[in-house]
Parts: C-alpha cells; structure tokens; sequence
C-alpha cells in the first residue's frame, strides 16, 4: 500500500502544478481525475492509522481532493491497466490490459 500512497502523493503534486498553469488559460475548471487502486483510496479518503510520512502524503492528498484540485476515482481491478506492471494476472487479463492501451501482437 505505501507504493500506491507514494505514486498517489507525486501525481496529486502534479496535478497540483496543473492545476495552477491551467488557471492561467481560459479554460472549464474541473478537477483533474486521479485514478488509483482501491487499497489506496480508503486512506486517502479515511484517517488511516499509519506511519509518519504516509500520514504527511495522505495530508497533501486529502487537501487537494477537499480543495478540489483532484478527485479521487476507483477502478475495478479488471479495468485497472496499470495492473499488469505491478503484478502477476492471468494471460487473458494482461491481453485485454494490453488491447485497451492499443498494443498489438507482433
């Protein structure tokens, strides 16, 4: 769960800084989606008892959901394509990933 959290707190950091930029061009305001794994969203979204400096990025994140520079997604685990990068599936599964993102045989 700290690799999920980690990743969580550098994007929400990013899209923080876009948000920022985007301010400065005429364009609609809306939140930028962050899209993340179930195991990470309960912490974010709840107070989780955890370590000091997973509770500092649960702080940033939860700052920038409640200010509305992000919001918080959950995408099921068989729609999750960044699954295949961060542990083993099944062959159907790492196909359908793979097709999704527009990868082909070769």
């Amino acid at each position: 769960m700290e690799a999920e959290l980690t990743t969580l707190e550098t994007a929400t950091t990013e899209a923080e800084w876009l948000h920022e930029f985007l301010m400065d061009l005429p364009v609609v305001e809306k939140p930028i989606p962050t899209i993340l794994m179930n195991c990470a969203i309960k912490p974010s979204k709840d107070n989780a008892k955890s370590s000091r400096h997973v509770k500092r990025w649960l702080k940033s994140v939860r700052k920038l959901i409640n200010s509305g520079v992000i919001s918080v997604t959950y995408i099921q685990t068989d729609k999750n394509l960044a699954d295949p990068f961060t542990k083993g599936l099944s062959r159907n599964v790492i196909e359908g990933a793979s097709r999704e993102m527009g990868m082909r045989p070769i």
